[in-house]
């Protein structure tokens, strides 16, 4: 890879906060926050809001009610648009963007067999590209066929807590898949289900680079 990529995704990457589960923000010159669930007060306001689906550890209009301010744009499923209010766009897995300057593409997410994230519901992840760099948040899914057609995925954020979504080993499937740069394991050590041994056992079946974040805050 050329050099001047490698340093855009290395400053991307330094961007990144994870606010636990499946909550990240990106602070470029926008602030950018996808699924924000248990922000602390002091998190800087949003430019931008994304929201996958509308379980409770994803859509939260509590938190997303405290990072709007005047000029906040909200993209979500259609489901989540009766509980919040604002610049609101709903979206659907294929759609594609421009706002705000930056390059947002809805794409799947859900459970082939299983009850808890049908197809049929067009629940979201996200890719964004912000300076070139595509930045892939899978949302709650498992393994689908779709993913091979993404593209190359910089920087992949993905659930590794089984269950409700992808497992270690699905989770590591993927990430070869997108031949991603740089993997982050999520959903995982927030109550919910998935434990810090899932992460770890996520980055050891990883053909690329996993980096596993601290929790902001803790």
């Amino acid at each position: 890879m050329h050099k001047e990529n490698i340093e855009k995704i290395e400053k991307l990457f330094k961007s990144l906060k994870w606010y636990g589960h499946a909550s990240f923000a990106i602070e470029t010159d926008k602030i950018i926050y996808i699924d924000p669930w248990k922000i602390p007060e002091s998190a800087p306001q949003a430019d931008l809001i994304l929201v996958t689906h509308s379980h409770f550890d994803h859509l939260s209009p509590h938190d997303i009610n405290k990072l709007k301010k005047d000029g906040t744009s909200i993209i979500c499923s259609s489901d989540c648009v009766s509980q919040l209010s604002g610049d609101i766009r709903a979206v659907y897995p294929g759609q594609e963007l421009d706002i705000q300057g930056l390059k947002i593409k809805a794409v799947p997410a859900y459970n082939p067999s299983k009850h808890f994230h049908p197809q049929r519901n067009k629940w979201l992840g996200y890719i964004i590209t912000v300076e070139e760099v595509r930045i892939y948040h899978a949302g709650d899914t498992d393994y689908i066929p779709e993913m091979e057609d993404f593209g190359n995925i910089n920087i992949a954020l993905l659930p590794v807590g089984g269950q409700y979504t992808m497992n270690a080993e699905e989770a590591a499937r993927v990430s070869n898949t997108l031949d991603a740069n740089i993997s982050i394991p999520m959903h995982y050590g927030a109550g919910v289900i998935g434990t810090v041994e899932d992460a770890a056992k996520f980055k050891e079946l990883c053909q690329g680079e996993v980096r596993i974040l601290k929790e902001e805050g803790k």
